[in-house]
């Protein structure tokens, strides 16, 4: 018993010293997409991302939550979209349906698509709207599963500013 003591202390010590002199883990990437535009150009996220800081919001029009919020991301938009790039990402079926629903509304947030089956892998799209926020070096800064109003949402935006 005594032997099993000194050998479970002896693995344990090693183990926080191998823990101890690990290299720091960075922040997870976002992982780089194409993108293609409702109603602006094509773009990828790296490339929006590698200027300023971007916001991802992916979303859908068959989605209550997401078109609620839609209002607070076009005041947000608005409001910081000089200091940060703005992507609405739409995972419709159809981008005709989109492209009507912005229309109809006045958005002018920079909407986009792209290969919905990626996306969905990538940025683990299980259910939406959800958010995350990149920094300019492509780190992921912040994400949030759910709908957020336009106070919430320019709380989730200054951890980029």
């Amino acid at each position: 018993m005594k032997k099993f003591a000194v050998l479970f202390f002896a693995v344990l010590t090693m183990g926080f010293a191998i823990l101890a002199t690990a290299p720091t883990v960075s922040a997870k990437s976002a992982p780089d997409e194409a993108l293609v535009g409702l109603n602006t150009g094509d773009a990828t996220i790296y490339g929006l991302a590698g200027e300023k800081p971007l916001f991802l919001n992916f979303w859908a029009t068959w989605c209550p939550p997401c078109v609620g919020e839609m209002p607070a991301i076009e005041a947000m938009y608005q409001k910081y979209g000089d200091r940060i790039h703005f992507a609405a990402v739409s995972v419709d079926e159809s981008a005709a349906d989109a492209k009507a629903m912005l229309a109809e509304r006045g958005m002018t947030v920079p909407a986009y698509t792209g290969d919905l089956n990626k996306l969905s892998m990538d940025y683990s799209l299980d259910a939406i709207p959800r958010s995350v926020l990149v920094g300019a070096d492509g780190s992921i800064l912040a994400e949030h599963l759910g709908a957020m109003s336009e106070a919430e949402l320019e709380a989730f935006l200054s951890k980029a500013l």
